[in-house]
């Protein structure tokens, strides 16, 4: 069958990228979970810039 005159091949993709897209997934896990670890530490919890900021109270 063919789509606009393309024709179909068998031609794996998901199976060899899956290594990538799985690392990925891991660095993106591992930025955000670092990224939230540096807000929440005593340096810029009370730093205007930081978007947790107003949810510590002042006796932090």
């Amino acid at each position: 069958m063919s789509f606009f005159g393309l024709k179909r091949y068998s031609t794996p993709i998901l199976k060899p990228m899956l290594p990538f897209f799985l690392g990925g997934a891991i660095v993106f896990y591992g930025t955000v979970k670092l990224r939230d670890a540096m807000m929440d530490s005593a340096e810029y919890r009370n730093d205007p810039r930081n978007p947790k900021a107003g949810k510590y109270g002042s006796d932090h």
